[in-house]
């Protein structure tokens, strides 16, 4: 088994909405105490808060891995949980950081592993964002797409009912449409022959169909007080480093694009990394495959819907 070159950065990574699934990381739930003990303790700062169980809705035996994960009220928290949970996992077996890459959701939980914001402090923000969109903004959606920006532009009529509201890899994109238009979008999709998936979000995020909970959302982040990262925490949004965190970005996070291919472009130019995708579906070590990382970076994907987390895990830190 080949190790991981020494002197690579090793890069933490989290993603946004739309990787979610029912029963994520129940392997690691069984055989993992620190990722379990965070997640009881995520789970008890939401159920006193929200009045619900995460942990109860995530490992709820009648629901299947197949299903939909799409009541936002319960993936946000949901999503937080598991990733930071898995950072604190990996880190108490040894492996530290030197860099934190987040997408969406995920830059508030690579802002909390790199000590910006505490951890209840974030997992009750991502809590209550969903009833700022509830009372504000129209259904929406998001696509994922296996095209490259040109082509979706080519797609006849599309920039009137979609946006291009993320751009991962050279073939892979993400498109945003309110609900009452979707059809619409597949169906151009379809006389395109481009493939496409609706990830399981109910709201078009990143788009110009949320602009209305933009005042709703900086208020609810209005007295948010972030402090000095203990390691560069990126943005996709910025494609950069995170120094200075006010509410204007936190409202870009979910408002603004999101830049994975570039932000990832970024840190290959200074020499590139070990990836460690803490996301549940390993969608971003996927991505990376595709054309992002050359030279010596290497990733790595814990979580699987298929199963077997814990003995990747164990891959891992044998790797290093």
């Amino acid at each position: 088994m080949a190790s991981i070159p020494s002197d690579l950065p090793t890069a933490f990574c989290f993603s946004g909405q739309g990787s979610q699934y029912f029963h994520m990381a129940a392997g690691m739930m069984q055989s993992q105490p620190v990722f379990r003990q965070w997640m009881e303790i995520g789970d008890a700062i939401v159920h006193r808060a929200e009045g619900f169980s995460p942990l109860a809705i995530i490992y709820d035996k009648a629901r299947g891995k197949h299903e939909a994960f799409d009541q936002l009220e319960h993936s946000h928290p949901a999503l937080f949980m598991v990733q930071f949970a898995l950072a604190k996992q990996v880190q108490a077996l040894g492996l530290r950081p030197d860099l934190l890459l987040g997408m969406s959701l995920g830059e508030f939980v690579a802002m909390s592993v790199a000590g910006m914001i505490p951890f209840e402090t974030a997992l009750l923000v991502i809590a209550r964002q969903p009833r700022v969109f509830d009372s504000t903004v129209a259904p929406g959606a998001l696509i994922a797409l296996l095209a490259s920006p040109a082509e979706i532009a080519a797609v006849p009529g599309i920039e009137k009912i979609a946006e291009i509201v993320g751009v991962n890899g050279a073939r892979h994109c993400v498109l945003a449409c309110l609900e009452a238009a979707r059809a619409d979008v597949t169906a151009a999709l379809d006389r395109a022959k481009i493939a496409h998936q609706r990830l399981p979000v109910p709201f078009a995020f990143h788009s110009r169909w949320i602009e209305g909970a933009k005042d709703r959302y900086l208020a609810s982040v209005a007295d948010l007080r972030l402090e000095t990262p203990f390691w560069p925490a990126w943005s996709s949004r910025l494609a950069a480093p995170v120094h200075r965190a006010d509410p204007a970005h936190l409202w870009q996070i979910v408002r603004g694009p999101m830049r994975l291919r570039e932000t990832v472009a970024a840190i290959e130019a200074q020499g590139g990394a070990h990836y460690i995708d803490l996301s549940p579906t390993g969608t971003i070590a996927a991505i990376l495959g595709q054309d992002a990382t050359k030279g010596p970076s290497r990733r790595t994907a814990l979580l699987s819907p298929f199963g077997k987390d814990s003995a990747r895990l164990d891959s891992l830190m044998a790797l290093t």
